[in-house]
């Protein structure tokens, strides 16, 4: 059975992906340092879980490299996929430092020390933040790279110690995916749909930043959990870099129009001035990932909306799992290896 470390394995696409490499007779380790980024209740909760499936939770950070190390050999990991990071556009403005460390510094450390331990593959996960402005869509994994955020400045850096590792140690296999807006259950309290459905769900109103027309492609969690999936199995990936969405391109508004049939409510919305920071269109041209991995994304923003609804008023709003419980508590009944 293949052994796959999964750092970041806790957070929103990690307990999905987890979930979905557990199906497929994969054992698991979810290497995470639980950070306070957004509320740990949540990501303790994501661990307990999977651990119930038959997943390995094992505390460390990325930028701890003799923990991951030591992770890593003692649990015969033989592959790597790389979530952990420091994630957010309009986070990454105010807080560039951290940004930088932990996603630049984070990456080297995995990349190394992933070598150092004889992995076969690494797969890391960039973003589509890579480009910055669209020049022409669909977007192609050959399109340009101009970052305009910081963060997209820190996944270009961690694409280009990729690069490197491809030059000087061409027997070590690495894949770069870069996913395109991730949306579904369990999301982060700062990602759009579960911004949108919360305060839909709390008769709130909706900041919008921007007309509203700007586009994304965006993509089911469960469609990227599948993406990755291939990227660590399939030899078709080795050395390659996709992109990864669902192909489609729908606007802000018309996202709100699905939040408010499927959450049967009223929108309150406010437009505010867009932020410097992100892009207009995105727009992912998938044609490789289907051609090379036979990537086949299923669930729509739709289902992905859905979810994250059910998701939101069966655990998130009835605090059964982020006030009744503590992270402490929480983190108490997992056996942390």
């Amino acid at each position: 059975m293949t052994t796959i470390l999964v750092t970041g394995g806790a957070g929103f696409i990690g307990y999905h992906l987890t979930k979905y490499l557990l199906e497929k007779d994969i054992k698991v380790v979810v290497y995470d340092n639980f950070s306070d980024y957004y509320t740990p209740q949540l990501k303790w909760k994501n661990a307990q879980e999977v651990e119930k499936l038959g997943a390995t939770i094992a505390e460390g950070d990325i930028l701890d490299k003799k923990t991951l190390a030591r992770t890593l050999e003692k649990e015969n990991c033989e592959r790597v996929i790389h979530l952990a990071a420091q994630p957010g556009v309009r986070y990454s403005t105010i807080n560039p430092d951290k940004s930088l460390r932990i996603n630049v510094e984070g990456t080297s450390n995995v990349l190394n020390v992933s070598r150092e331990c004889n992995i076969s593959r690494v797969v890391i996960s960039s973003s589509s933040s890579v480009f910055g402005p669209t020049i022409f869509m669909p977007m192609n994994e050959g399109h340009p790279r101009n970052p305009i955020s910081f963060y997209g400045v820190s996944k270009l850096t961690t694409e280009n110690l990729v690069s490197v590792c491809r030059h000087l140690y061409p027997e070590f296999e690495t894949t770069i995916i870069r996913p395109y807006t991730v949306v579904g259950s369990r999301q982060r309290p700062d990602m759009a749909i579960n911004i949108f459905v919360s305060k839909a769900m709390t008769d709130e109103p909706i900041t919008v930043f921007g007309d509203g027309k700007q586009t994304r492609d965006w993509t089911n969690v469960e469609n990227m959990a599948q993406a990755f999936h291939l990227a660590a199995t399939r030899s078709s990936a080795k050395n390659e870099n996709f992109n990864i969405g669902a192909g489609t391109r729908i606007s802000v508004n018309k996202v709100l129009s699905m939040v408010s049939e499927v959450t049967n409510r009223e929108l309150h919305l406010e437009y505010a001035e867009m932020n410097r920071a992100d892009v207009r269109d995105t727009f992912a041209d998938i044609s490789k990932a289907k051609r090379l991995l036979g990537y086949d994304p299923k669930k729509t923003i739709y289902d992905a909306i859905e979810d994250f609804t059910e998701f939101w008023i069966t655990q998130y709003y009835s605090n059964q799992l982020l006030a009744n419980e503590s992270s402490s508590q929480a983190a108490s009944s997992i056996s942390i290896k």
